[in-house]
C-alpha cells in the first residue's frame, strides 16, 4: 500500500469509497475537484496496488488548514468497505497529520458521528480527545463529537554554521 497526493483521475474512485462509506452528507465531484485542485490543504489516498501497475485509491483523507490559525480540519476521511480491518486508516491518519504539520498546523480538528464506534476509537487511539459535541450536526440528525489533537510542531532543518576561519 502506498500513500500519495490525490489527482483528478482519483476523483472516480473517491466517489465509490464516498458512496460506499456515507449514507448522508456526501462529498461530491465539485467538492474533491476543489479539495484537489485549488483548496489550501490536501487530499491524502492509499492505494492498493505496487507502483509498477495502475493504482486505485482505497482510502482517502482530506484536510483543510485554516488560515491565521495553528488549526487543521480533517473534513473527511473513509476506506472502502472492501480494505477495512487491515490497518489502513491508522497508517494513513499520521500520514495525514503529517501534511497538516507540514502547512504550519500546530492541531488538527474533526467531526465524527456519535454513533461511529469504530471511528471514535481509531482516533481515541491517535490520541485525539473529545472537546465539544454538536447536537443534530449531520444531515439525519445524528451528534457529532468534535475531536482534536495537538501535533508536534514542524521546525525547519537547521542551517549549517559557517565557520570562517582567518
Amino acid at each position: 500500500m502506498g500513500i500519495r497526493r490525490a489527482e483528478p483521475a482519483d476523483i472516480p474512485a473517491l466517489l465509490a469509497i464516498e458512496e460506499q462509506s456515507f449514507a448522508t452528507d456526501r462529498m461530491t465531484r465539485r467538492n474533491f475537484r476543489y479539495a484537489i485542485l485549488k483548496a489550501k490543504g490536501v487530499v491524502l489516498v492509499a492505494d492498493g496496488g505496487p507502483p509498477d501497475v495502475a493504482r486505485q485509491a482505497v482510502a482517502y483523507g482530506v484536510v483543510a488548514v485554516h488560515a491565521g490559525t495553528g488549526f487543521a480540519r480533517l473534513t473527511s476521511f473513509a476506506v472502502a468497505p472492501s480494505h477495512r480491518g487491515r490497518g489502513i486508516a491508522r497508517r494513513l491518519l499520521p500520514a495525514l497529520e503529517g501534511a497538516a504539520t507540514a502547512m504550519g498546523a500546530t492541531a488538527l480538528r474533526l467531526e465524527v458521528r456519535a454513533d461511529n464506534a469504530a471511528a471514535i476509537a481509531l482516533y481515541t487511539a491517535a490520541g485525539y480527545r473529545r472537546f465539544a459535541v454538536y447536537p443534530a450536526y449531520y444531515e439525519d440528525d445524528m451528534a457529532a463529537l468534535r475531536l482534536e489533537k495537538a501535533l508536534a510542531p514542524s521546525y525547519p532543518p537547521p542551517r549549517p554554521l559557517l565557520i570562517r576561519w582567518w
